[in-house]
């Protein structure tokens, strides 16, 4: 990264940034380049610098963002199982419906509707 670009990033930030905190998010937005370089990658590549950058201003810990992501994925989890039991209790209401309609007004692919139903 160069230094115009990292001072695009910092922005007031990048005079209270010592030489090296700004090599260290150099070297890691060149690395995090190197790991998402798809377009459609640019949310990816933007929260890994952020965290990078979090880290290395001290902002923030490795340990920390590693709990957050950790707490995450279980919310996911459990917010997976929620939408399973939903879909079978929309199933006992409504039986009628089917999977593809249910899929659709549920935002969901219709192999989830599937799945949650043991088909």
């Amino acid at each position: 990264m160069h230094d115009s670009d990292l001072r695009a990033l910092l922005g007031d930030a990048y005079a209270d940034t010592t030489d090296e905190q700004r090599d260290a998010i150099s070297r890691a937005a060149d690395a995090i380049d190197t790991r998402w370089t798809d377009p459609d990658d640019e949310g990816e590549r933007r929260e890994a610098l952020t965290g990078a950058m979090l880290v290395i201003l001290g902002d923030d810990t490795d340990e920390r963002i590693a709990r957050r992501a950790s707490d995450a994925r279980h919310a996911y989890l459990d917010a997976q199982a929620a939408l399973t039991g939903a879909i079978i209790a929309g199933a006992i209401l409504d039986p009628i419906e089917g999977e593809l309609p249910r899929a659709s007004r549920l935002g969901v692919a219709r192999m989830t509707v599937r799945k949650a139903l043991g088909k």
